[in-house]
């Protein structure tokens, strides 16, 4: 049984490298990291204790029906894929997000297989702390990974897992996302010293202001545009909240 948050679309995808192109999502549930701006904290802030971790400090329900916990066999994965889109017969990228999907690599691999030999792209987004399991990276398109800075609030030892880091990039389907907060400065001297741990090409860099709202993502990214692209990196809005605002379901 697979542990799933979400099942939604057409969309556009909002982040990273494949910014703008259409998708449908899978959001898995559950995460093994904490992100005080976690902006899917519905997926794993269902204790007192998780969601005192947040900004909002908000706690979900496990069993919200909407955006809680749902328990699925991999047929009902692909079924509630096909009333978002027709995958089997018009391709288009799934991205399968979370939580973070690769607490649940060996579950997802029987649904990822049968999209990925109907000519689907899968575009997995990770924090990049779990150790890949090859039949699960054989269905993976594109790894969007997205290493989390102090800024998230994780301690260093829970967040940072350079052996892990380093095999997803080995895989050449790694595209390196970091999310930046208005201390621009000490975020991207972070993520320098992780790109050059990491041996990651400056080309597949982007850095992403932290924010749910049009406003914010675009003030920030007007402050830090110009030390990234000095950098080498390339920018990602957060395209969807632009359009859509904070939205769960676009």
């Amino acid at each position: 049984m697979l542990k799933i948050s979400q099942i939604f679309g057409p969309t556009v995808q909002g982040e990273g490298s494949a910014a703008g192109r259409h998708c449908v999502f899978i959001r898995t549930f559950d995460c093994n990291l904490e992100c005080t701006w976690c902006d899917t904290a519905y997926t794993w802030a269902v204790t007192d204790e998780k969601a005192a971790k947040t900004l909002s400090g908000h706690r979900y329900e496990r069993n919200d029906p909407a955006y809680g916990e749902k328990l699925m066999e991999p047929d009902e994965v692909i079924n509630r894929l096909r009333k978002c889109w027709d995958v089997e017969n018009e391709p288009t990228i799934i991205v399968v997000s979370g939580g973070d999907p690769l607490i649940q690599q060996r579950e997802l691999v029987p649904v990822l297989e049968r999209l990925h030999a109907w000519g689907n792209k899968i575009h997995v987004e990770t924090a990049g702390t779990i150790p890949l399991v090859p039949e699960f990276d054989a269905c993976v398109t594109q790894y969007n990974l997205s290493p989390k800075l102090a800024n998230s609030g994780n301690r260093l030892s829970k967040r940072y897992k350079q052996k892990v880091l380093s095999a997803l990039n080995a895989t050449g389907k790694a595209w390196f996302k970091f999310v930046i907060t208005k201390d621009i400065e000490t975020d991207l001297a972070e993520v320098d010293q992780i790109v050059a741990d990491i041996g990651v090409p400056r080309r597949r860099v982007m850095v992403m202001p932290e924010g749910s709202d049009a406003r914010t993502n675009i003030e920030t990214a007007q402050q830090m545009v110009d030390a990234a692209l000095e950098r080498g990196y390339g920018l990602s809005f957060r395209t969807h909240v632009l359009l859509w605002n904070d939205d769960p379901d676009r």
